[in-house]
């Protein structure tokens, strides 16, 4: 290659081509990189951070509705069995020799008065519509103007029974001797309906030494009032929770909560008052009177997160069947869950009388 080749040659190539060596990148060149990898990681964190918010917010949407329909279904079920007595149709033959003790759940709610299979406190219109005066153990932990309800049934089967078996249910060809089930059942201190279909009692002595004569049988009694109350595991947790108290003739009173983020519950009464079967109207405070026209009941829970939402303030206000509900402004989502029952004994037992 002749001189002049290589001077041209060397004019053309870059001078770190030259020396054999070979430099870093230059200033403007780094900016550029550093400046294109930011923006591919801001890109990516804010993906992140917006699939983890919405993640976060489907997580607490799923379990308000996980609690919402536990609740509904829990007292949707009692509800449906309100005021079944067994084999009676008629309250009204129901006695007792038992009495409560004063001042306890019992006493305030009329344990052992079948008449009254509904009681109902509409604290949203204060007490205008009250039908009892809450015990402490609902009122000491009750939340603001949360509904109160108690209902009054018998297990949905016999616990004990004694009968002639016609229909050989043992199959030994037998069909005029008499049997006796569920004697190692019954409990000495829980209280039974001892009823033969004509007529009825509430008893606590029943045991596997006092069966229930032939053609009898004992139910299992089992009032219970669902409530609000403003904490969940403990006192000042200030976490709403759906709760139950189960009342028995011993005044060892059980309280249960059943769902957490509960904040609000709100009932209103279908009154059947031409007794065709179909509810006229509903009402949000019905008498003691009307209470025997009840058939259905729309419930309505108002449920909220059971933690707040960064950076969100709910403003909105809520319907619960007639009543508005006010904002919180504050950081918890809430939404509004509505079922309605039908009262198959109370509908049964207004179209028989």
């Amino acid at each position: 290659m002749s001189f002049r080749e290589k001077a041209s040659l060397q004019r053309r190539l870059p001078r770190r081509w030259l020396h054999g060596r070979q430099y870093g990148l230059g200033m403007v060149e780094l900016i550029i990189a550093m400046t294109i990898g930011l923006l591919i990681s801001a890109s990516v964190l804010t993906v992140y951070v917006s699939a983890s918010r919405n993640f976060a917010m489907d997580e607490r949407y799923a379990r308000m509705q996980e609690n919402a329909r536990y609740s509904l279904r829990v007292l949707s079920e009692d509800l449906m069995m309100a005021d079944f007595w067994g084999q009676l149709l008629s309250t009204d033959i129901i006695a007792t020799n038992l009495a409560v003790t004063s001042a306890d759940c019992g006493e305030s709610l009329a344990l052992f008065n079948a008449d009254n299979a509904f009681l109902y406190n509409n604290n949203h219109d204060g007490s205008a519509s009250a039908h009892f005066t809450p015990c402490s153990t609902i009122s000491a932990a009750r939340q603001g103007n949360s509904d109160v309800v108690v209902i009054k049934r018998v297990e949905g089967a016999p616990t004990a029974s004694t009968f002639v078996d016609a229909a050989d249910s043992d199959g030994d060809g037998d069909t005029s001797e008499t049997l006796s089930t569920g004697s190692s059942a019954l409990q000495s201190g829980t209280v039974y309906l001892r009823t033969n279909g004509t007529a009825g009692s509430l008893i606590n002595d029943a045991s596997s030494s006092n069966m229930p004569a032939t053609g009898w049988s004992d139910w299992r009694y089992i009032p219970r009032a669902y409530f609000v109350r403003n904490w969940f595991n403990a006192a000042g947790d200030g976490v709403p929770a759906l709760c139950r108290l189960d009342i028995d003739d011993t005044d060892l009173d059980s309280l249960s909560c059943l769902a957490e983020g509960v904040e609000d519950l709100h009932l209103e009464f279908g009154l059947d008052t031409d007794t065709d079967g179909d509810a006229n109207r509903y009402t949000a405070m019905p008498s003691p009177a009307e209470m025997e026209t009840v058939i259905s009941v729309r419930v309505h829970l108002l449920v909220r997160s059971t933690d707040t939402v960064p950076f969100y303030t709910n403003t909105k206000s809520y319907l619960l069947g007639g009543e508005v509900v006010a904002a919180a402004n504050d950081g918890f989502l809430r939404n509004v869950f509505t079922t309605t029952v039908a009262l198959r004994n109370s509908a049964s037992r207004n179209l028989f009388n």
